[in-house]
């Protein structure tokens, strides 16, 4: 252990994402050699999504971090109504069909709303928030989003992150046969939604102080099922509106606050946990 925290203080970041790859492809090696391509959801996705969070927490611990301010940033709660209204509306603009849909519509298309029973919506958000991809946000939000803003700027930050984002999915495109994850999409519209979705979590983290709340209540509630999809496809780009609503959305983003912060000031602590403060 001795030889290992003095790598870690000098390479924080790149410890960190590390051993959130080795959690995680670890994880999902284990489960297809195991099973193979067909795990199902929880057994195939749950697990593989606690390695930003134990990564974090690992490494906050061998620097000597404050681990309870760290974790913390999930308690702040105290900011301007707007940004619970953000938090809840921007993902269902953007994730989970309306947007689209409302492109669709104005070019002539139709659109197909897509029933579920309410408790499907409850439960999907619950076990996002509380067990799943929500609870990566304390590793790429709350950890590696406040460091690299200590060298490069928020909006490049959110796109290395985001770029490392698609990478640490790969698995679950290349060795798992689930519906969500089409191969043909990975390095197009998945690849470039994920990186501009990292773009939005990091405004609405470095907005609202520096609360991991937001970001991970936009991180389960874009990933509830669709409430609506276009019934029938456009030719062009019209078919990728959507993505393009979102990378339109992030350059505004971009030009109203600035690349620094993506907020209109500096987060407070700049670095959660930061043994150095």
């Amino acid at each position: 252990m001795s030889r290992v925290k003095p790598v870690i203080r000098e390479h924080p970041c790149s410890s960190f994402f590390f051993l959130a790859f080795l959690w995680t492809y670890t994880y999902d090696a284990i489960i297809y050699m195991a099973v193979g391509p067909s795990p199902g959801l929880l057994l195939g996705e749950l697990p593989r999504t606690w390695g930003p969070l134990i990564a974090a927490v690992l490494v906050t611990w061998l620097l000597d971090g404050n681990l309870r301010e760290w974790a913390g940033q999930v308690t702040k709660w105290r900011v301007k109504p707007r940004w619970y209204v953000i938090a809840i509306g921007l993902p269902f603009l953007f994730a989970n069909g309306l947007a689209e849909s409302g492109i669709h519509l104005i070019a002539g298309g139709s659109i197909e709303v897509l029933p579920s029973p309410w408790w499907h919506y409850v439960l999907n958000f619950v076990v996002v928030l509380f067990f799943a991809g929500a609870l990566e946000e304390f590793g790429w939000r709350g950890f590696a989003q406040p460091r690299l803003q200590e060298r490069y700027s928020a909006f490049v930050a959110a796109l290395g992150i985001g770029g490392i984002w698609v990478i640490w999915h790969l698995p679950l495109f290349y060795l798992f046969d689930f519906a969500a994850y089409d191969t043909a999409a990975l390095w197009g519209t998945f690849g470039v939604w994920l990186i501009a979705r990292s773009v939005v979590f990091a405004w609405i983290y470095n907005s609202t102080g520096g609360s991991l709340l937001f970001p991970m209540l936009m991180h389960a509630l874009g990933n509830l099922p669709q409430v609506m999809v276009p019934a029938t496809e456009l030719d062009g780009i019209g078919q990728y509106s959507g993505e393009i609503l979102l990378v339109l959305f992030c350059i505004g983003l971009v030009v109203a606050y600035g690349p620094s912060y993506l907020a209109a000031s500096q987060p407070d602590p700049l670095v959660p946990g930061d043994p150095a403060r």
